[in-house]
């Protein structure tokens, strides 16, 4: 929990940020190493 501080205002703002870049960065990452291994064993198949 982060306390009100008005000299910095926006930290709750950027902690949510920070938040979704973390949570969208691992998505990222498990769909390409998840789809890197499916998209090869097509492509030599075919």
């Amino acid at each position: 929990m982060t306390a009100r501080d008005n000299k910095y205002p926006i930290g709750e703002l950027a902690q949510r940020a920070n938040d979704v870049l973390l949570v969208s960065s691992f998505v990222i990452w498990a769909m390409v190493l998840g789809f890197a291994p499916v998209l090869t064993y097509h492509l030599l198949l075919s």
